[in-house]
């Protein structure tokens, strides 16, 4: 197509794509507002993120900071990056309250999306036409599925992933189209800005959620394996004979092996491996792997640079150190990783069927589109167009150096290192394509938490991947076969566009009735006790907090479900004036900065405990009010705190 007329269509629908996506966040607004009945408080998750943010804000305030900033340098279970985008919002001014600043925060992400795959399209591709009618396509399919609505306006991490994920396959995309004609040894021209993107994009995911990260990683390191296999098997070579010998290399297989086990054991035996014991051997053995690695990589640098696959050394250096760096800093950051690993829920059988099952009345879901014969024949077609494109490019090798073998099984290495190699793995949009495929597969296989929501971060991403094949399409095909790629794709997009006027459809008079928008649910009564305990709290008191449904021994017990909703309403409560905190031996070693101790569990005895850590602090606790709810399953007490 003439280049000026590529402008011209690509503005006109471009227009419509960003039309399209403020009418989605007006409407999805509105719900959040007039639909939802519980907008003062978050799922269990966001609401414990929140109160933390809560405390650093009055510590910033109270110029406490070094107080105010260790949160964020420790942040074990959450990154630092959403409660810094959280902190902001509440200090920012507006009538909001924070819940709404966050949860519309989770809409703009999800909104950020489409303009950016405008321009990443258009960038690949180098139409703008096309850029703009693959947003129109992946608004259609995304926003018309089961739970992608709700998340849009939580708080969540979802619509946070979709967006940054967008941006790292981008970049991703622009490394592999960088080194697909370099060799071992050889590094990007002088000048060149991929290494910063692909550095930024990374560590922005790996600190949007840690999982989000590590399982990218997993995927691109198995994607690196397929690729360049015969410079891995010279990597594999050098660092058997100068580094993992005996001992050495018997620790490496061990750990190894340990960490991969993992899903493994959790499914095949009853073994209880969410110990505290077991993941500190765990921690310090990959600590002492992790360090040991790195000082062989330092050591042999010169010799590595030279027979090492260059993308690697990009992800590695720039991406994957600094973030095991952060990682490994903070043994309660890997506890937490272990333990998010040892959760096992069944709600679907698989995040890779969710995306091609038909829907159902099951709650929670398990189908992920709506209106799946659209992606299940949309799937087929790319996965055609790859097969097609595989076939002509089947016979182009990448030659290597011929290497030489000392020994049976190095012998053996250097013949493997020795073959001819597919040149098509090289290919920057097949090198994406085939790392968002792993990146299904590895969730799939290594984690038993199959809650819906995992399938979606990625959703965007894979849409508009598999979109970028039928434009590959259009490229590699004589003029006739252009016109016909071209218009099944067209199909493909009316067919998903029809979705925007359907029963449901973002313009249909049934969108706000026909869709799941309230994460929180409409049970507003089992809420209430959290909010009528949190009308006796004085705005000005400073508060220290007992929450026993914090405590292991009631995790089983009915008022655990709003153990974070009582830190959460009880910290807006006192959030200008007072102080509300929760008590720690760790963190607080006096109690000089409150006035008052509240305690919140299923009975009204106050635990030994509690006395006796008030005693030890030499502290008497006055009881000034106490409160049974009806249904027997929360009490509230306050107490004067009495210096002996």
């Amino acid at each position: 197509m003439n280049r000026n007329w590529d402008r011209v269509l690509g503005l006109l629908f471009g227009v419509i794509a960003f039309f399209a996506v403020g009418v989605m966040i007006s409407k999805n607004w509105q719900a959040f507002l007039e639909i939802c009945p519980i907008t003062d408080l978050l799922t269990w998750d966001e609401n414990i993120r929140l109160t933390a943010v809560y405390d650093q804000f009055q510590d910033y305030r109270d110029g406490k900071f070094w107080r105010a900033t260790l949160p964020f340098l420790e942040s074990a279970t959450w990154p630092p990056l959403r409660p810094i985008f959280s902190l902001l919002l509440l200090a920012s001014p507006g009538e909001w309250p924070i819940t709404w600043k966050d949860s519309f925060l989770g809409l703009a992400f999800y909104a950020l999306c489409f303009p950016s795959i405008i321009y990443i399209v258009s960038r690949i591709s180098g139409s703008f036409l096309f850029g703009s009618l693959v947003s129109i396509f992946v608004l259609a399919l995304s926003l018309h599925t089961s739970e992608t609505p709700a998340y849009s306006l939580s708080s969540m991490l979802e619509t946070q992933g979709m967006f940054i994920l967008l941006w790292v396959y981008w970049g991703l995309y622009k490394l592999y189209d960088s080194v697909k004609d370099l060799k071992p040894g050889e590094s990007l021209p002088a000048g060149s800005k991929v290494a910063a993107l692909v550095s930024a994009v990374l560590i922005l995911l790996f600190f949007t959620k840690y999982p989000y990260g590590l399982l990218l990683f997993i995927s691109i390191f198995l994607f690196e394996l397929m690729s360049r296999l015969p410079e891995w098997i010279g990597f594999i070579r050098f660092s058997v004979k100068v580094h993992y010998k005996g001992l050495r290399l018997l620790f490496l297989i061990v750990v190894v092996l340990l960490v991969l086990s993992l899903p493994v054991l959790r499914v095949v035996t009853d073994w209880n491996l969410d110990q505290r014991s077991f993941k500190k051997v765990l921690y310090f053995l990959t600590v002492l792997l992790f360090l040991d690695f790195n000082y062989f990589l330092f050591k042999n640098r010169k010799d590595l640079g030279k027979i090492s696959p260059p993308s690697i050394k990009i992800l590695y250096l720039y991406a994957i150190l600094p973030c095991f760096i952060w990682l490994f800093t903070n043994l309660d950051r890997v506890m937490s990783l272990v333990n998010a690993q040892m959760i096992v829920n069944k709600f679907v059988r698989s995040f890779i069927l969710s995306l091609f099952e038909s829907p159902e009345d099951k709650f929670p879901a398990s189908h992920v589109f709506n209106e799946p014969w659209i992606f299940r024949t949309f799937f087929l077609f790319s996965l055609g167009a790859i097969g097609y494109w595989l076939y002509l490019n089947r016979k182009e090798k990448t030659e290597f150096t011929q290497a030489r073998g000392e020994g049976r099984i190095d012998s053996l290495l250097a013949k493997l290192q020795n073959i001819g190699w597919p040149k098509f793995l090289k290919d920057p949009l097949f090198a994406i394509t085939i790392i968002v495929f792993l990146q299904y597969i590895v969730i799939d296989a290594s984690t038993g938490n199959k809650q819906l929501r995992h399938v979606f971060y990625p959703l965007p991403a894979l849409l508009t991947i598999l979109s970028l094949w039928s434009f590959r399409l259009v490229q590699i095909s004589e003029k006739n076969r252009k016109l016909l790629f071209c218009g099944v794709f067209l199909v493909f997009l009316l067919w998903a566009s029809s979705l925007f006027v359907r029963e449901g459809g973002l313009l249909s008079q049934t969108y706000l009735s026909k869709n799941q928008f309230c994460l929180k649910g409409f049970d507003t009564a089992t809420f209430q006790p959290a909010r009528e305990f949190a009308k006796e709290i004085d705005p000005q008191g400073k508060y220290i907090a007992f929450n026993a449904f914090h405590d292991e021994e009631n995790f089983q017990v009915a008022g655990r479900i709003l153990a974070s909703e009582f830190d959460l309403l009880f910290r807006q409560k006192t959030v200008e004036k007072g102080k509300y905190r929760n008590d720690s031996k760790y963190k607080w070693k006096s109690w000089d900065e409150f006035d008052k101790a509240v305690y919140i569990g299923p009975s009204c005895d106050l635990p030994s405990k509690y006395l006796s850590r008030a005693e030890s602090l030499g502290i008497n606790l006055n009881a000034i009010k106490e409160i049974k709810h009806p249904n027997g399953d929360y009490c509230f007490k306050e107490f004067r705190l009495i210096k002996k």
